[in-house]
This record gives structure tokens, C-alpha cells and sequence, in this order.
């Protein structure tokens, strides 16, 4: 900044508490369609997040160098930019 202070990123470094993680828990049981795009599913608890999405809803995976996922996830083995026109496409036929 303007007075030489140190600024902090808007990231999580790794062994730090993610802020709001208590909110993403009941965003992602309330959605119809979880999207998770470019991540190798090994960093938590984000990566835990999956385990939350409620029976029913639609989950989508895009990535290049997908990791293995459970049953009923809708791998797109893509890069995000890719993957998500493909997602579009996918969501407007099922309409």
C-alpha cells in the first residue's frame, strides 16, 4: 500500500481456518447444481465441501487432470475455459 505496510492476499494459506466455510456448507446442501472447476480435490476442507451437496443435485467436475471422484459426479476433463461453455451447453439441453 501506500505506506510500505504489508498486504495480506485474499487466499487461505495451507494449515490456516477458512473463513466462512460454516456458510459454503449450507450454500452447497441448498444447491440443485454444485460446480467445483480446477482443483486436484486433495486441498481441505474445501475440497471437503463435495461430501455436502445434497441427494439429487447435479455435480459437475471440470478439469484437465481430473482426480478420482465419487459416483454421480459429471467429470468434464477440460480446462475451466472449455469446460464451462461445455457446461453451458449441458445445462440449456436440460432445461
Amino acid at each position: 500500500d501506500e505506506y510500505g505496510d504489508a498486504v495480506r492476499p485474499h487466499i487461505v494459506f495451507f494449515n490456516e481456518a477458512v473463513p466462512n466455510i460454516e456458510p459454503a456448507i449450507d450454500l452447497v446442501q441448498q444447491a440443485d447444481i454444485f460446480v467445483v472447476i480446477g482443483t486436484s480435490l486433495n486441498v481441505y476442507p474445501a475440497a471437503g465441501l463435495l461430501r455436502y451437496v445434497r441427494p439429487g443435485a447435479e455435480v459437475y467436475y471440470i478439469d484437465p487432470n481430473p482426480a478420482t471422484v465419487p459416483t454421480g459426479v459429471n467429470v468434464l476433463p477440460m480446462k475451466a475455459t472449455q469446460g464451462v461453455r461445455k457446461l453451458i451447453e449441458i445445462l440449456r439441453e436440460n432445461k
